[in-house]
């Protein structure tokens, strides 16, 4: 039985939590590399890349559309899927849509305690940002702590338990912060292909979902993230401009995240979360039931 997820260029703090997760919490289960089961768990991985014949568990995934969503037929099962939205896309029982499965964090007990705070504000990019940017230059001129998606997962759970507010561009960076009871404000990716499975995560937690707008922190992020082709004029003048057109670009960035640090944050409630996190632990052990009964 295979844990599949998505392995970026770099390490990335939602993806990871996969690897940092499942063994914590059901660690009877057993993976290997034999695909003729494939666990679906964290992530927008719902797609139709999968060997047909392949049988698909859905642990709390969702669908993102960046490929094709599949034909669900009998390979597919479904314990419960991030959103309501990745429910209607599929075609799904909605009772189905829960929440993302990082709600899950919440079954280790230690994450609940409460600890000092060291930060008013963390900002937390997206780890695409972290790549092409200059992040931690901007949110240093902003005084504002980083949190590097691209770093060790303990590192980030540390310091988003020390964290008052988090204003995020990841958004496992959300999800995280509001199961750990840490307000959070959204900021629009700086790529356009994420905003789908914001909402229906947003959805899942009843939230409303309003982000600002921080654009980017250096005119090279700006060219990678966006869908200019390689040939387009302004890409070209942008590569040879940047040095006189960056500091502006940061400027505006440290200006910007500046005015949304002091903007009111996001948090569900307390019974939603509550009550989501007892859904999600429910779905989880009828996922281990079933395992038990050598059902995969």
């Amino acid at each position: 039985m295979f844990l599949y997820y998505f392995k970026a260029s770099v390490s990335n703090f939602g993806d990871e939590l996969n690897a940092w997760l499942w063994q914590q919490i059901m660690p009877e289960v057993k993976f290997d590399e034999d695909q003729s089961t494939v666990v679906l768990p964290i992530g927008s991985i719902i797609q139709d890349t999968f060997p047909t014949t392949s049988r698909k568990i859905v642990l709390g995934s969702g669908y993102g559309g960046y490929a094709p969503k599949p034909t669900v037929d009998k390979t597919w099962s479904f314990y419960f899927v991030r959103g309501p939205q990745t429910a209607e896309v599929l075609g799904i029982d909605p009772k189905l849509a829960i929440t993302d499965a990082a709600i899950l964090l919440r079954a280790r007990a230690e994450l609940l305690n409460t600890r000092p705070k060291k930060h008013a504000v963390s900002f937390m990019p997206h780890w695409e940002s972290v790549l092409y940017g200059s992040w931690r230059e901007i949110a240093d001129g902003a005084g504002v702590n980083i949190i590097d998606p691209t770093g060790d997962v303990d590192h980030i759970l540390d310091e988003l338990r020390a964290t008052e507010v988090l204003v995020t561009e990841a958004m496992h960076g959300a999800i995280v912060a509001d199961a750990l009871r840490v307000p959070w404000i959204p900021v629009v990716p700086t790529g356009p292909a994420h905003r789908f499975k914001w909402m229906d995560w947003c959805r899942s937690m009843n939230l409303g979902y309003e982000p600002d707008k921080i654009g980017p922190s250096t005119t090279m992020e700006w060219v990678k993230l966006t869908n200019i082709s390689p040939n387009h004029l302004a890409r070209r003048v942008t590569r040879r401009a940047g040095w006189i057109v960056d500091p502006f670009v940061r400027a505006s960035a440290i200006k910007q995240l500046k005015r949304i640090a002091k903007l009111k944050p996001s948090l569900s409630s307390d019974a939603i979360c509550v009550q989501r996190t007892e859904q999600a632990l429910e779905r989880l052990q009828l996922f281990r039931d079933d395992y038990a009964k050598g059902g995969f």
